[in-house]
């Protein structure tokens, strides 16, 4: 850069000694052009045709940081997966679909000729491995584009911004939509459990249901989802009769849980936990002659719980929340993830899962694009990018999502709701079902497209729901 500078002086210093040496009638104006181009016009004697020289300012550079090589024109992502832990069923096919979609991109070109690597890490959804494994990555990725869990991602957070790391939690906890809690670095995907659940409620109370039973996961997930239930039970004039908020321990027995919630009589059960403790619960209270529907936060069911022999309860008594729409449903975004998804792994199951991690990367994608618009592609760069995104597309398969402005203007309220059909998913294949087949389903019909209840859509969205 500074050789370039010099050389150009020096030509500009000899245009002006050349115009003092030419005749006195002569005239020279420099100005500024566009861009930081400079213009030079010297008025020719008298009867000729002055002569206009624009020399081209010094190209920007794009300036790059930790997990970028500007040489190679490569991007690293980390993952922080929970491959082994209690939702490993679901990541490892959210960690597939991303795996997938970089790997399409960078057969395409990448963005702007940038590729895309990734560093997958297993957390076990266990706070200590996670911290273990952020160490591990944290200096060779420019960003994180899947990180598994809320307790996990709070236990990172003030790693995450000592180092500027952009992440994209697999958890829907209110407060990354709050930069004075997150301070910017957490890229929230879809709703979040508190909004989602004033959303279930809504639907709830279009059912006709009007008492509760609430059954949680302790910590910022269960009592995030808790804390939205309580809210729409207030909003929608309901009654709370069985309050599990943080009962469901895992590893404890659920019995407790269980004899509350059929002692309770209640319309509607309200779960925030994972699927398999999701089942127990269910399949315990109705074994016990609960007569209730059920319904919970999106990470409480799993379409495989239709191969298990809670799978006729599920197809009876309850309806899943969905921030995306499901496997066989057709939009533009959807068909080009289940046709990549099916040329990568033809054999694999449908699952509503690879639409997630499919999502997140489009995400990330934008962010990164928007970074290298700007020539700003260090962490603190992409971080900047992210504050700035707007209109991110996902082809119908989600509701577009935005993160400039207020969390109040761009948290997503919308949500969709589904009903576990046990008939179509047996019709189809059942868990014999491949991505190759036309008709794969999961299983999961949609009963209402995605809306925004009055609870969701009235809630002043200046802070989390479930503080820390």
């Amino acid at each position: 850069m500074r050789k370039r500078y010099s050389w150009l002086l020096l030509v500009f210093v000899m245009a002006l000694v050349a115009a003092s040496c030419s005749d006195s009638s002569d005239d020279t104006t420099t100005t500024a052009a566009s861009g930081g181009d400079t213009t030079t016009t010297t008025a020719a004697p008298s009867g000729g045709d002055d002569t206009t020289t624009t020399t081209a300012a010094p190209a920007a550079e794009m300036v790059t940081g930790r997990g970028v090589d500007a040489d190679a024109k490569v991007i690293t992502l980390g993952l922080l997966a929970d491959l082994t832990g209690l939702f490993a069923p679901l990541v490892i096919d959210i960690t597939d679909a991303q795996k997938v979609y970089w790997d399409n991109l960078n057969a395409a070109g990448g963005i702007d000729g940038w590729t895309v690597e990734l560093v997958i890490e297993d957390t076990n959804y266990d706070v200590e491995q996670h911290l273990e494994k952020y160490e591990k990555i944290r200096g060779d990725v420019v960003a994180i584009s899947q990180s598994t869990g809320s307790p996990t991602n709070v236990a990172a957070l003030d790693l995450y911004k000592e180092d500027s790391m952009l992440v994209i939690p697999l958890s829907w906890y209110s407060g990354w939509a709050i930069p004075d809690f997150d301070g910017g670095v957490m890229l929230e995907q879809n709703t979040n459990y508190c909004l989602e659940a004033l959303n279930v409620l809504d639907f709830i109370n279009e059912m006709g249901g009007t008492t509760i039973a609430l059954a949680t996961f302790p910590g910022d997930y269960g009592q995030d989802a808790a804390a939205g239930v309580k809210i729409g039970v207030e909003h929608y004039g309901m009654e709370l009769v069985y309050d599990g908020e943080a009962a469901v321990i895992p590893g404890q027995d659920q019995t407790p849980v269980i004899q509350g919630i059929v002692a309770s009589g209640a319309d509607w059960t309200f779960m925030t936990t994972n699927p398999s403790i999701g089942a127990e619960i269910l399949a315990g209270a109705v074994q016990a002659g609960h007569q209730g529907a059920f319904t919970g936060s999106v990470p409480t069911y799993n379409p495989a719980l239709l191969d298990s022999p809670a799978g006729p309860l599920y197809d009876a008594v309850y309806y899943q929340s969905g921030y995306n729409v499901g496997w066989g449903e057709s939009t533009p975004g959807n068909d080009e993830m289940m046709a990549a998804m099916a040329e990568a792994f033809p054999d694999r199951r449908p699952s509503d899962s690879f639409i997630v991690g499919w999502n997140e990367a489009i995400t990330m994608r934008k962010v990164l694009a928007t970074a290298i618009g700007n020539l700003n592609l260090t962490p603190e760069g992409v971080v900047v990018a992210a504050g700035s995104v707007t209109d991110v597309d996902f082809g119908g398969a989600a509701p577009n999502q935005s993160y400039s402005g207020t969390p109040n203007d761009y948290v997503q309220r919308s949500l969709a709701m589904f009903d576990p059909d046990l008939a179509l998913y047996t019709a189809a294949g059942g868990a014999a079902q491949t991505l190759s087949q036309a008709d794969a389903t999961t299983g999961s019909v949609l009963v209402k497209d995605f809306f925004v209840g009055s609870a969701a859509e009235e809630h002043d969205f200046s802070a989390a729901c479930y503080e820390l």
